[in-house]
């Protein structure tokens, strides 16, 4: 478990995949409020496939997701979103002809008030607030990761799924990220971040998952996982 108050998010014998194929195969996992669960392993073993399950982008063949003791699996991505749950996809996917305001504008969730609001996403992206004028694909890869974060944050969510944030940035960008992420879990957000970057993972999580066709092979506490290479060696490939 990743925080010392108890599981936040529950997925038990979780199933998925696409057209009858098996993708995730009986996945147990808690998130705990609060914690960073990071989710490692090669191309192809089924993290995306997990984030958007537990999105609800993917309906599940069987399994159960709890979030705060609700039942979610099967229901509408919609509704999970409105349940408490913030979705960052791979490649950022922002509205490349909108300008920065009006990709945040249309993400905020209206009669529903919470502490994150437009204003305070520009307080904590204060480079969103000075590049606001500026359409989706007039910015770096790493200003659009920050706008992908503040777009999912204006749903309020109490989890965040983060896929792949570091994909494609450069160094600098990187670390930016990583700061956000920081600054977000000490206001209490629990995250489960899918990563390839090991650097990234060891940086943010509580505890490291290791995937493998589908399944889990490999969970541990991150000091423990990087005093144990041979783990990384044997299922991820790297020294």
């Amino acid at each position: 478990m990743s925080a010392a108050t108890g599981p936040l998010l529950e997925a038990r014998g979780l199933r998925s995949g696409y057209r009858g194929s098996m993708v995730v195969d009986g996945i147990d996992l808690d998130v705990g409020e609060g914690g960073l669960v990071a989710i490692l392993g090669r191309n192809g073993v089924g993290k995306t496939t997990l984030i958007s399950t537990i999105m609800g982008l993917v309906r599940p063949y069987s399994g159960s997701v709890r979030l705060a003791g609700r039942e979610l699996a099967g229901a509408r991505p919609d509704a999970i979103a409105r349940a408490g749950v913030g979705l960052v996809p791979q490649g950022r996917r922002v509205f490349a002809p909108l300008s920065v305001e009006e990709n945040l504008r249309i993400a905020v969730r209206r009669g529903r008030a919470g502490r994150w609001t437009v204003e305070r996403v520009y307080e904590l992206l204060p480079q969103l607030a000075e590049r606001r004028s500026h359409r989706g694909d007039q910015l770096s890869g790493g200003e659009q990761q920050m706008l992908a974060i503040g777009r999912a944050l204006l749903g309020n969510p109490r989890l965040l799924l983060l896929d792949e944030p570091s994909d494609g940035l450069a160094p600098a960008a990187v670390r930016g990220v990583e700061q956000v992420i920081t600054g977000l879990r000490a206001e209490g957000l629990a995250v489960l971040l899918v990563e390839q970057n090991l650097r990234v993972a060891f940086a943010l999580a509580d505890e490291i998952v290791v995937m493998q066709k589908g399944r889990i092979v490999h969970r541990s506490g991150t000091t423990e996982f990087r005093r144990s290479p041979d783990i990384a060696r044997r299922f991820l490939g790297v020294a």
